[in-house]
């Protein structure tokens, strides 16, 4: 990695902004692939594998520079909390998938229905909430 470009003594915001502008189609790439393996985990039941994963694809997708189907990964995050029981952080990353959604997206009305299911699965599931729920993974 060649740090010409990236000044690394550049505050948070600005260096993030330069590795964005650098390596973001590198990042988009990379979330992409551990939000496909987060999927096929969660589809064999590994569910706590398909949450480290897709929050791996969450933190790399900070560094992306294409932000498309972020909410699909937050919504997917949300959806496995819910399944286990951890209803808090369950509709902690609904909440921020709900912010992330886009009004001006041709896809809205849809998105925005996708969520209101899942919080609908989640207000349903919110009785079976396990001791899980209020510690740290």
């Amino acid at each position: 990695m060649s740090s010409e470009r990236i000044n690394i003594n550049a505050d948070f915001l600005t260096f993030k902004t330069q590795i964005v502008n650098k390596f973001g189609e590198q990042y988009f790439n990379q979330a992409e692939i551990f939000f496909e393996r987060a999927m096929a985990q969660a589809e064999q039941g590994l569910l706590y594998s398909a949450i480290a994963d897709g929050k791996f694809a969450l933190d790399l997708s900070n560094y992306s520079n294409d932000k498309s189907g972020i909410q699909y990964l937050i919504g997917f995050l949300s959806q496995l909390h819910c399944d286990l029981g951890q209803i808090s952080k369950s509709k902690t990353y609904y909440e921020l998938g709900i912010r992330l959604l886009d009004p001006n997206d041709k896809e809205y009305e849809d998105d925005k229905q996708l969520f209101q299911n899942l919080k609908e699965h989640i207000d349903g599931e919110a009785w079976k909430g396990s001791v899980e729920d209020n510690m740290d993974e």
